[in-house]
């Protein structure tokens, strides 16, 4: 079985993310306490091996392929696909996380020597 960690770009402890939807925003699951964020800032869904997020505040989330790219915000109420070490934040640029992929086919794929 494959799952995901939410690693904090800012420091702290790797998040892993349950199998199926996944409320995100301000609590204690991302230990978010800015007013900024919404409790109800945004969904991840967690299915098949696959990582999807939808933004359902008025305030976007932002997704960057990397850490020295420009973020991008999401449209409300549109699922994307993160990827493996992709980015996306809550905020411009502030409470970042990079996606991690762990176990399943895909993590053991990648570690095999090729033959």
């Amino acid at each position: 079985m494959s799952g995901f960690l939410l690693v904090p770009l800012d420091g702290g402890d790797p998040v892993p993310v349950p199998p199926g939807e996944t409320q995100l925003g301000r609590g204690p699951l991302l230990r978010i306490s800015d007013k900024r964020v919404s409790r109800h800032h945004g969904l991840l869904q967690n299915l098949n091996g696959e990582l999807r997020l939808k933004p359902t505040h008025v305030n976007p989330c932002f997704v960057q392929a990397s850490a020295s790219s420009e973020p991008r915000p999401l449209p409300k109420g549109c699922w994307y696909m993160l990827r493996d070490g992709e980015l996306f934040s809550l905020l411009p640029e502030r409470l970042v996380f990079r996606v991690e992929a762990v176990g399943g086919q895909e993590s053991t794929h990648r570690s095999s020597p090729e033959l």
